[in-house]
């Protein structure tokens, strides 16, 4: 196999798109919908369960933005992903803009941090 092919994932119960799957030489690879890997290569069911283990929790949690021109992080919730953008929301009161002005970011966007880790 010369290439990867990448394909989304949805869940059975609902049909919402968990992530995609990435499939390699080596096997699956579970990728979330920010485009972050998160297991190495494994077995198709395995990968199909480490996407349905979190769900889209984690979409709902805080998240850091590095913003050009600041030099603090901007708290941010995430409002919409798609395959090609992230759309974000000013959560930070110390930041500027009104609360809930929106960012729009490509995705992937080596920007967005998890405000946990």
């Amino acid at each position: 196999m010369s290439e990867d092919v990448v394909f989304p994932h949805t869940r059975e119960s609902d049909n919402e798109k968990l992530g995609y799957l990435k499939m390699t030489e080596e096997g699956f690879v579970p990728i979330d919908l920010l485009w972050n890997e998160l297991e190495a290569a494994m077995e198709l069911t395995a990968a199909e369960a480490r996407l349905e283990e979190p769900g889209l929790g984690y979409l709902a949690e805080d998240w850091w933005l590095d913003v050009d021109n600041q030099a603090e992080r901007v708290k941010v919730s995430i409002r919409e992903v798609s395959m090609e953008r992230v759309v974000v929301a000013n959560a930070d009161f110390d930041y500027p803009e009104d609360i809930g002005f929106e960012f729009v970011l490509a995705n992937p966007t080596p920007r967005l941090h998890p405000a946990s880790s």
